[in-house]
């Protein structure tokens, strides 16, 4: 047997009484690539899809981790490399609420300052599904309330022609938070604006039962002379 390899050229096939010979066919190994890079790019789809799912750091845990169950809490004011969430502003203010659902609509309400404000609505995945500032609003105070798809049924049911001084949302799911931003324009300004942001009321809360008008007809008006 010869010390040298001797190079493989052109295609070549199992020849099945020479053990150990084989030939790598040109068409087959561009197949072979093809599939590969597929799987590669299927495994690739799919991590970025799955990772969301079991982020142990996400938006919610984030929040959910400092924020009090009930009411709203301040976020500590945002500093280099040390945010509870990614891109925050030190310039601004930021107070979280957590609100569930399940337990029945929530309401939020509060007086803001008079520079730029606004708050957004997250799901559980982080996705903001609503959010209003200070031009869309039409006082220095909002009272917005949250329903999910059946609670918002049977609130158009009860209220048909509900106050348009509150502003009614309904949310793709039951768990999620808001999150609410005030500008601080001066450094002095601050202990005012986070006052304004800590006298915000998120709670949830039971509907009042619709008024109804009184069936049959009218009662007898008293005689003025008994």
């Amino acid at each position: 047997m010869s010390d040298h390899i001797q190079p493989i050229r052109g295609p070549v096939t199992w020849d099945a009484g020479q053990k150990g010979r084989w030939s790598i066919d040109g068409g087959r190994l561009g197949l072979l690539a093809a599939i590969t890079v597929v799987l590669a790019a299927i495994v690739h789809l799919v991590t970025i899809l799955v990772i969301p799912s079991f982020a142990t750091r996400d938006a919610w845990s984030r929040i959910n981790e400092i924020a009090e169950p009930i009411g709203i809490t301040l976020l500590p004011r945002a500093r280099p490399g040390d945010e509870v969430l990614p891109g925050l502003d030190p310039a601004i203010v930021y107070g979280a609420c957590l609100f569930d659902l399940n337990q029945g609509p929530f309401a939020i309400t509060a007086p803001m300052p008079g520079d730029y404000w606004s708050v957004s609505f997250h799901t559980r995945e982080g996705i903001i599904f609503y959010a209003v500032n200070d031009e869309a609003a039409a006082s220095r105070r909002f009272d917005i309330e949250i329903r999910n798809a059946q609670q918002m049924r049977q609130f158009r049911l009860e209220y048909p022609e509900p106050d348009e001084e509150i502003l009614t949302i309904e949310a793709p799911g039951n768990i999620g938070f808001a999150l609410i931003r005030a500008l601080v324009s001066t450094p002095s300004l601050r202990p005012r604006v986070e006052a304004a942001v800590a006298a915000t009321v998120c709670e949830t809360f039971v509907p009042p039962p619709p008024v109804t008008e009184p069936v049959g007809p009218p009662l007898p008006r008293p005689s003025p002379l008994r």
